[in-house]
Formats: structure tokens, C-alpha cells, sequence
């Protein structure tokens, strides 16, 4: 029995060293790059604003143009462009984005990333793991999972020491450390201290501040102006913001006193003078007075662009002025704000763009088309 359990000990052992050793073993390789953008065999291209290709669609992807420039796509890897098609950074990123400020954003296939100038050169070297635009001179940068900032020179002027981080405007940046939620200046010094769930950003140098799920409104260097008692609330414009009550919204001043009683199911704004409200399932538009510039008829509205705004009536869309005037009668299916002067729609003749007056501009022929920006308009197309 002895020599039996002997034998069959070896006989394991000899079965074992003919496996192959796990740490010899081969890792299975990453998948191909290009596996990231299946080709659909669809390619992007611009055309100008009398819809005259300026850049043939060869691109497997493109964003828009900023500052001068735009992103595209060739097979797995992108680059940028100028408003001729012509190359000027070559396709080598892994993803890029779009310029602001006079440099734009990139990511390495190392993992990384960093900033390159207009020449494609590296102004800022990549070595954050992500990174956001600059805005204001200063760009918010991520490492090992905490937020801080860089300067336009690449040197870290806040320490990455906040779990979110907003980019400046105005000088202020809302962060969060420990889910608790505050604000800094460029300098990193507090304005408003890290103990509450929610601040907006500063606008007409006043935050929306929200603790104990009531909000209530700071000014800039952080003194508290209207208590802690609205269930919602928006941001100010010309001394008057909308904020709700329990159930309803109405219009308050810079003391938090009402101007308008809470009446309306939702209010948002419809531009710098307009609010655009909901009312008993019905959407309409009314001055800072309260006062009607629409009736509250329309199945849906949307905020001005342009001085236009999209409305609905049976399911079609039209567009009005800030007026109230409906400049077009409701005949599309789908409607985009104008841009540059046009807008998109879209009929049972596919998607084209109108002028301000509601008059049709061109019909670019397209399998997909995008909003002017900086004088173009990028299409999808065989």
C-alpha cells in the first residue's frame, strides 16, 4: 500500500510539471485600437452657409470648429484641421478636443493627458489623467482621483486635493471634498466654506446655495442675502430670479420677497428679459412684470436662440419671436435653435435649414447635418 501511494504521488507530480507554468502564460492582447470606431463607412465633412461643400466628407468623425480648428477622426486615431481641410496637427491622439483659449486638450494612447498649442506642439506635457479647457487661464486637472488646477504654463496652482471641481468663472470655482460642497478663488482660498450639498455657479454675483434641501442665495465674497427656504430655485437676471415653494414657482426680487405668487408648475428662463412657464400641462411665455407675452397654449416651448423659440401645437413644431409672434406656423417634426442665423429642421423632407424669417434656406441633401459654427456646418454623407 505503501509503494502504491509512492507511485501515485510521483505520478502527480510528473502529470503537474508538464502543465505550463500560469507566469509563463502569455497575456491575451488588448484589442485593436480600431476596434474603438467600428467603420460605418459614413464620412463627415462642412459645407459653407449657401450649403457649398468647402471640405469633402473623408473624415470618419470631426467636431465642430473653435478658434479656428477642428477635430477629426481618422480610423482610430484624432487630429485637426483648419477651415480649408487642411491637416495641421496630425491624426496621432487618442482622443482630442476642441481649442479654447490657444490650446486644446489631448489624450495619449499611454493613458495621459496634456495640452498642444496651434502647431500641434506640446504646450503643457501630458502627465494628468484627465483634464478640462482652460477657462480664465486655468484648466482643472485630475490625479489619482483628486481635482486641483494648472496655470497656462503647465504648473499646479491648486493642489489636487478637492473630489470635484468646476472650472472657474468669475474667478470662482465650486469643489467638493468629502460630499460636502464649497467655493475657492484663483488662489485656492475658500469663499464660501465646504459644508453644503449644492452651489450653482455665480451669476449676477450671486450663488444659488442649497443646504437642508431648501435653497437660499450668497454674493460673491460669500455673505449670505436670502435665507434658506425655497425648495428650488434659479438664477437671478436684472434683480429677479424664480424659486418655488412647496408645489409651485413665482418670481422673487434681491430681498427674496415675491413679485409674482407662486402660480406656475415650472419656470426656467426664455432669455435675459422672458421666462418661459408651465401651467396646468400648457407652456407659454411672460415678462419680468408676470405679465402674458404668449397664452399659455403650446404643448412644449423652448428657450430663445437667437431671438426665436421653438414652440409645439399637435405634435409640430413653429417657431416665435420675443414678441410672441409665431413666425412660422407648427408644420415640422423636429426643430433645433438658431445658430449663425439658421436653423435646422426636420419634415417628411428630411433635415434642412431655415433663415430667421421661417423661410427655407437650402436643403443640403444629407444623410446628417449640424449647426454653423464659425461660419460652417459639418455633414454626414456617403
Amino acid at each position: 500500500m505503501k509503494k502504491l501511494n509512492v507511485l501515485l504521488f510521483f505520478t502527480i507530480i510528473c502529470l503537474a510539471s508538464c502543465l505550463p507554468d500560469p507566469k509563463d502564460k502569455e497575456p491575451e492582447p488588448l484589442p485593436n485600437i480600431e476596434n474603438d470606431y467600428p467603420d460605418t463607412g459614413m464620412r463627415w465633412g462642412f459645407m459653407d452657409k449657401n450649403g457649398n461643400v468647402v471640405i469633402p466628407a473623408k473624415m470618419d468623425d470631426a467636431d465642430n470648429f473653435k478658434e479656428g480648428f477642428a477635430a477629426f477622426r481618422k480610423k482610430a486615431k484624432w487630429g485637426y484641421i483648419d477651415k480649408t481641410g487642411q491637416v495641421v496637427v496630425p491624426a496621432k491622439f487618442r482622443a482630442a478636443w476642441a481649442f479654447s483659449e490657444g490650446m486644446a486638450r489631448v489624450s495619449t494612447f499611454e493613458g495621459k493627458m496634456g495640452f498642444i498649442n496651434v502647431r500641434g506642439e506640446w504646450a503643457i506635457y501630458p502627465q494628468f489623467d484627465k483634464v478640462k479647457d482652460f477657462v480664465e487661464g486655468f484648466a482643472v486637472i485630475e490625479v489619482e482621483g483628486k481635482f486641483g488646477f494648472i496655470d497656462t504654463k503647465g504648473d499646479v496652482v491648486i493642489p489636487h486635493g478637492y473630489d470635484k471641481a468646476l472650472p472657474f468663472k468669475n474667478g470662482i470655482s465650486i469643489v467638493t471634498k468629502d460630499e460636502k460642497v464649497g467655493a475657492i478663488n484663483t488662489k485656492g482660498e475658500i469663499i464660501i466654506p465646504l459644508e453644503y450639498e449644492k452651489i450653482h455657479e455665480l451669476e449676477e454675483n450671486k450663488f444659488r446655495v442649497k443646504k437642508n434641501n431648501l435653497y437660499g442665495y450668497f454674493d460673491k465674497d460669500g455673505k449670505q442675502l436670502i435665507d434658506f427656504k425655497f425648495k428650488a430655485a434659479k438664477d437671478f437676471k436684472h434683480g429677479i430670479a424664480a424659486a418655488k415653494t412647496e408645489n409651485l414657482f413665482g418670481l422673487i426680487n434681491e430681498k427674496g420677497e415675491w413679485l409674482i405668487e407662486p402660480e406656475y408648475k415650472n419656470i426656467w428662463d426664455g432669455n435675459d428679459t422672458l421666462w418661459c412657464v408651465e401651467k396646468d400641462k400648457k407652456y407659454g411665455i411672460i415678462n419680468f412684470k408676470g405679465e402674458p407675452v404668449t397664452d399659455i397654449k403650446y404643448e412644449q416651448i423652448y428657450a430663445f436662440s437667437e431671438g426665436l423659440a421653438g414652440y409645439m401645437i399637435n405634435g409640430f413644431w413653429g417657431y416665435l419671436d420675443d414678441k410672441g409672434k409665431e413666425i412660422t406656423r407648427p408644420k415640422y417634426n423636429l426643430i433645433w435653435g438658431h445658430k449663425e442665423g439658421f436653423a435646422r429642421v426636420a419634415s417628411s423632407e428630411g433635415i434642412f435649414f431655415i433663415d430667421r424669417k421661417g423661410e427655407k434656406a437650402f436643403h443640403p441633401r444629407k444623410r446628417d447635418v449640424r449647426d454653423f459654427c464659425e461660419g460652417l456646418s459639418r455633414f454626414q454623407g456617403n
